[in-house]
């Protein structure tokens, strides 16, 4: 993964970067010389739980991370880098200079058009609000009670508009997702079919409900995070146009 790629739009990362810690926020962000350190107790997300890189100053970066040590031993938490594009040449220069790796498994972020979209089914059901089934829905992507209720929690603090789509079988729900809209930009999340549910279109199906939300929303463009190893959702993705806008990694500090 290389964050200097000169071919990245930096913009659209900054933008990206933006909508997503709004999207999906963490309830305690401590503002460090231009980088967010973020801190959900609770959370297996990285995301919330991460020191990630928004507007560094210049010349702060090692002030920056012992900071950031501090604040999460305090808290008697994992501290965790997340390495994008927005930390620059300093970032890609202390790499380096401390041989240190990334975990091996990097996010790629894909960005996808909203015109031109294959015609609406009703195969997923789209409500404008949280539900009960869809919070069930996540025991899915590894979620317990526990973590459900937090997420919930989560979700109430986003201020702009969100769609929940859902796969019901028998009565339960089998696969969701969710999107967020905010300055003509959509965020996708929480992808996650049950084991016993997939290879039957569920996750195309939850995919093309939420975009379609989106676009009646006035988004122009949607952008979603996949594990870039995971070739069998980067290919069901592409069918709907979403292409490798830039990845991220993550370190342990």
């Amino acid at each position: 993964m290389n964050i200097l790629d000169p071919t990245i739009d930096r913009q659209l990362v900054r933008a990206l970067e933006t909508h997503s810690a709004r999207a999906w926020p963490a309830p305690e962000i401590v503002q460090v010389n231009g980088w967010e350190v973020r801190f959900t107790p609770g959370s297996r997300s990285r995301r919330v739980n991460c020191v990630t890189p928004m507007a560094p100053v210049a010349g702060r970066l090692e002030d920056t991370l012992k900071l950031a040590k501090k604040l999460c031993d305090e808290r008697n938490l994992p501290c965790t880098l997340r390495v994008t594009p927005l930390g620059g040449r300093e970032l890609a220069d202390w790499l380096q200079a401390h041989g240190k790796g990334m975990t091996g498994d990097a996010t790629a972020v894909q960005v996808a058009p909203l015109g031109g979209l294959a015609a609406a089914d009703n195969h997923a059901l789209l409500d404008n609000h949280l539900t009960d089934e869809w919070l069930a829905g996540l025991e899915a992507s590894g979620a317990d009670a526990a973590e459900r209720a937090l997420i919930a929690r989560l979700l109430a603090d986003v201020m702009t508009p969100q769609g929940f789509a859902r796969v019901m079988q028998d009565g339960e729900p089998v696969a969701v997702g969710r999107a967020v809209v905010d300055h003509g930009l959509a965020g996708i999340f929480h992808i996650a079919t049950a084991k016993q549910a997939r290879r039957q279109g569920h996750g195309r199906a939850i995919v093309n409900a939420l975009m379609h939300w989106a676009r009646e929303q006035g988004a122009m463009r949607a952008y979603l995070q996949v594990v870039a190893a995971n070739e069998p959702a980067i290919a069901l993705y592409r069918a709907f146009g979403f292409r490798e806008a830039y990845r991220y990694d993550y370190l342990t500090l």
